[in-house]
C-alpha cells in the first residue's frame, strides 16, 4: 500500500469518527429540544415509561425507596424516554433487593419540571447520572454518566 493509499485511509477513518460525534451531538441536542418543547407546552402526558415508573396503584412513589442503612441515596438522574436511562432502570431493578439494603434511591426526572432544579443543582449534563449522597442531599460522590452495571453501583454504595 502506498503512503498516499495509507494516508487516504487515515482521513476517511479520522471522519468517520468526526461523523459519529456529529451525529451523537445533533440527537443530544435533540433531546435537550424535545424535553424544552414539553416542559414549555405544560407536556403532562403519560408515558409507557413515566407508567412503568409508576408501578401498580397503590404501590409506594417511584421517588423513593423504603429508607436505607447508612442513610445514603443514589439520586438517578434520567430521561425514562430515553434507552440508555431505561437500560440503567432495568439494571437497578435487577438488584433491587441488595440496593434497598444499602441506599434509598430517588428518581430525578426530565418529564417531571419540579425536577430540574436538581439537575442545575447538581450540575448534571449527561443521562444517565447516577450521583451518591447522604440524607440530607450532600454529593459524596458520583459515577461518570452512562450505563452502569449493578455490580459497580453495589461496591460504590458499600464503601
Amino acid at each position: 500500500m502506498s503512503k498516499a493509499t495509507r494516508a487516504r485511509a487515515h482521513q476517511g477513518k479520522q471522519s468517520g469518527v468526526s461523523r459519529s460525534v456529529a451525529v451523537v451531538g445533533i440527537l443530544a441536542v435533540l433531546a435537550v429540544a424535545g424535553v424544552a418543547a414539553k416542559l414549555l407546552t405544560g407536556g403532562s402526558r403519560a408515558t409507557p415509561a413515566d407508567v412503568a415508573l409508576a408501578g401498580p396503584p397503590g404501590a409506594p412513589s417511584p421517588t423513593a425507596t423504603p429508607a436505607a442503612a447508612h442513610g445514603r441515596q443514589l439520586l438517578f438522574f434520567m430521561n425514562p424516554n430515553g434507552y440508555p436511562c431505561q437500560t440503567q432502570l432495568a439494571i437497578l431493578n435487577g438488584v433491587a433487593d441488595s440496593l434497598s439494603k444499602v441506599a434509598q434511591v430517588v428518581y430525578i426526572k426530565t418529564t417531571e419540571p419540579a425536577d430540574m432544579q436538581k439537575f442545575e443543582a447538581y450540575g448534571i449534563r449527561g443521562l444517565p447520572s447516577l450521583v451518591i449522597a447522604d440524607e440530607t442531599g450532600r454529593e459524596l460522590s458520583r459515577f461518570s454518566p452512562g450505563i452502569q452495571s449493578g455490580e459497580a453501583v453495589l461496591a460504590a454504595l458499600t464503601k
